[in-house]
């Protein structure tokens, strides 16, 4: 799997800078995946969320883009823990980009209509592992309910 995803960044992206920023999109896009999975649900409003979110943030096409959530996918499910997706993060997101991805993730929590406790255990354990204040924490859910209302 890491092979693959390594092909796709570097086939797709060949300067070094862009492969590193496109590293920061697939830790993004493996996060917002996580938690359409954390309640074993997957339902078609998380997925249009998630899509219509990494749209909005990055500039792929849309081969590009399906590659790159069937990359994610595949991590997250391989995955033994959030903090290889959460220290891309931390290494390149300033304290405000980190506090709108909570934002983002919640977004996607509501997307279903309904958050379940699973979600939000999930969250809170990205936003701690992305250094981001309880208050924060609190504020990016509040804001994301008020968006999806």
């Amino acid at each position: 799997m890491i092979d693959r995803l390594t092909q796709f960044f570097t086939t797709q992206f060949l300067e070094e800078e862009e492969t590193k920023n496109h590293g920061i999109e697939f830790a993004t896009a493996a996060l917002l995946i996580e938690i359409s999975r954390s309640d074993r649900e997957r339902s078609d409003s998380e997925k249009e969320s998630i899509l219509a979110i990494l749209t909005s943030l990055f500039e792929f096409t849309e081969e590009e883009l399906a590659n790159l959530i069937g990359l994610a996918e595949e991590a997250t499910e391989e995955a033994h823990d959030l903090h290889q997706f959460t220290h891309v993060i931390n290494e390149h997101y300033e304290y405000t980009a980190r506090k709108r991805l909570v934002e983002l993730l919640w977004q996607v929590a509501y997307a279903d209509g309904r958050i379940d406790k699973f979600e939000e255990h999930i969250i809170r354990r990205i936003s701690g592992l992305l250094h981001v204040d309880n208050s924060d924490f609190i504020h990016a859910k509040v804001n994301a309910r008020k968006l999806t209302e």
